[in-house]
């Protein structure tokens, strides 16, 4: 980053000297402070421009600074590039020598600046303290829903996740005022690279009082309404040929066993009606008189 890059300027002797010969007479003269600062609002990874406001007319020299780092500016008996080898890559000073434009903002480049000038009939350094704030949008917050039993009949726990967001902030959740619930726990985590922050927050809920809609937000970013304790239904039976086939034969086979079995009773009774009917027969024949 070039602020890194410029921290580097100070360890070198060399660019040392030849800093302090552009603006060593900044540290022997009376530096007069503007009692208001400016505020500056920029995001990361847009553009922002600092303007210092004297007159134009007669200036000596006007450069920013970050803490005790040279930034970008102006001085009369330099050259733009003895200027440009010490200024950050990333700004450029605009041709009325008072603006200074900054490109490709990242975190690290959020803070207090300061604006120094100085005329050629006076010796006296004025200063105007400028405050950068940068901010990112958070992602969409993503939910997730865990709960104590398959049928979301008792408890669940719900995480709101959001990412890559500036400065910190918190989740909030948007819940009906009839359900029962408590945040467990919020957290944040800055990225080691881009320092942009990555926050989330846990809640438990008690779904005694059945299924809710809520939602969760950071800043203007909401998620979508999503339901929490909604009992899950019984999944429906899958629809597969091969079972039907089969469940078909089955119920024809048993059709024709139980019809072959109602035949052969049927078939048993008629036979044994035909032997008792010639036995009765029989006997009356026998012992009717000759």
């Amino acid at each position: 980053m070039a602020s890194h890059c410029n921290r580097q300027y100070f360890l070198n002797p060399r660019l040392s000297l030849q800093l302090l010969a552009l603006v060593g007479t900044f540290f022997v003269t009376i530096v007069t402070e503007s009692a208001a600062s400016i505020q500056l609002r920029g995001e990361v990874g847009g553009n922002v421009t600092f303007s210092c406001p004297t007159a134009k007319p007669n200036l000596k020299f006007l450069y920013f600074q970050r803490v005790e780092i040279f930034v970008n500016g102006y001085y009369q008996s330099k050259t733009a590039s003895e200027i440009a080898e010490l200024a950050w890559k990333n700004t450029i000073m605009d041709h009325d020598k008072t603006t200074m434009h900054m490109y490709n903002l990242n975190v690290s480049h959020h803070g207090e600046y300061q604006c120094l000038f100085q005329y050629t009939d006076s010796s006296a350094t004025q200063k105007q303290v400028i405050h950068l704030n940068l901010t990112a949008n958070y992602s969409k917050p993503a939910p997730t829903v865990h709960c104590s039993d398959e049928n979301h009949r008792f408890s669940c726990l719900v995480t709101c996740a959001s990412h890559d967001g500036y400065p910190v902030d918190k989740v909030t959740w948007n819940v009906p005022g009839s359900q029962m619930w408590t945040v467990l726990n919020s957290s944040e985590m800055n990225d080691p690279k881009t320092m942009m922050v990555n926050i989330s927050s846990t809640a438990y809920f008690n779904c005694s009082n059945g299924n809710t809609s809520i939602s969760c937000s950071v800043g203007n970013v909401s998620s979508d309404v999503f339901s929490v304790c909604a009992p899950i239904e019984n999944p429906p039976v899958p629809h597969c040929p091969m079972i039907e086939a089969i469940c078909a034969v089955v119920g024809i086979t048993f059709t024709m066993l139980v019809l072959l079995l109602w035949w052969r009773c049927k078939k048993g009774q008629r036979g044994a009606a035909a032997v008792d009917f010639r036995r009765v027969n029989g006997c009356e024949e026998g012992n009717s008189p000759h």
